[in-house]
């Protein structure tokens, strides 16, 4: 089983590197141009009555939502569940914002608060209650996952040196030589994805396996990103990311390692987020439109006919 394991994550990041590496040299250039691939999917918008401000970054397996959205006076920006069809808003005591980007199947939710000063702290949404969570020795605190099979959170901290890191668990995650550290996600099987900042300043995403070894998947015309994120990977492998190149707009991708990357971008968008992969491959996003409204998003594979 583990060589299995290891062949199909070997197997994915040939594929991912390839199809990327491809994607990213037609694309980085000419950003606006990128067609969606709808023909493929069903994109069903995820909106709420009087809201026209919806960061719709998290979801469980049972289409029930997450994100965070604008307070009843505007003034900042709060956490948010959309359960059941029930949407509630999560603001901590005393904070400048707070923003959710994980969500359980048991209906928890992770995400991180500003406080007065302007540092972040991890906060969970357990039962209906908010707490803190702070890394060990941590100045600042970042939570971006959230495992259905452990309970474990994922996501990254800064240290009083001013070090960013990340961590699953207990476990640092670091890769070696990067002067910053993102994780984001892991997988049932322990695949973690994430990004890296170089000494040059350029953002580089990666594979840690579940034997804790690196994969660094380089770009093409990587220095002329503003940043680059893998966000999610399913029990599949199949992985979403999010890219900006610099002075342009917000770009997501989604690939697999039989049928390589596909641009994500709902028809119509000014722009498309994507941060989330199911279990079903269906990505969970946000969009924004010309006059100005941010909308939350779901996208479905279509069924095939035989």
């Amino acid at each position: 089983m583990l060589n299995q394991i290891r062949v199909k994550l070997l197997l994915f990041m040939f594929t991912f590197l390839i199809c990327f590496n491809s994607l990213f040299l037609l694309n980085i250039a000419a950003q606006d141009d990128i067609a969606s691939a709808s023909n493929n999917y069903t994109f069903e918008s995820i909106d709420v009555p009087d809201v026209d401000f919806l960061a719709l970054t998290a979801s469980s397996d049972f289409e029930d939502y997450a994100g965070y959205t604008r307070s009843a006076d505007g003034e900042k920006e709060v956490a948010f569940t959309l359960i059941d069809g029930i949407f509630t808003t999560y603001d901590f005591p005393g904070s400048q914002k707070t923003q959710f980007f994980a969500l359980g199947n048991n209906g928890n939710a992770a995400g991180h608060y500003q406080d007065s000063d302007g540092l972040y702290h991890g906060v969970v949404l357990e039962n209906g209650e908010l707490r803190q969570y702070d890394f060990p020795d941590a100045v600042q605190t970042f939570l971006y996952g959230i495992s259905d099979a452990t309970g474990k959170l994922t996501g990254n901290f800064i240290d009083a040196d001013g070090i960013r890191r990340g961590f699953s668990g207990d476990l640092i995650v670091e890769f070696p030589g990067a002067t910053e550290t993102y994780a984001d996600f892991v997988n049932a099987s322990g695949g973690m994805v994430g990004s890296y900042v170089d000494a040059d300043g350029i953002f580089h995403p990666y594979i840690r396996t579940p034997t804790g070894r690196f994969v660094s998947l380089d770009l093409p015309r990587a220095a002329l990103l503003e940043y680059f994120f893998v966000h999610g990977i399913n029990d599949a492998n199949i992985v979403v990311a999010r890219a900006k190149a610099r002075g342009g707009l917000p770009l997501t991708y989604v690939g697999t390692f039989q049928e390589g990357l596909q641009p994500f971008k709902v028809p119509g968008s000014v722009s498309t987020e994507g941060y989330n992969i199911n279990q079903d491959g269906s990505i969970v996003g946000n969009y924004d439109t010309e006059d100005g409204r941010k909308h939350g998003v779901y996208r479905k594979t279509k069924c095939r006919s035989a």
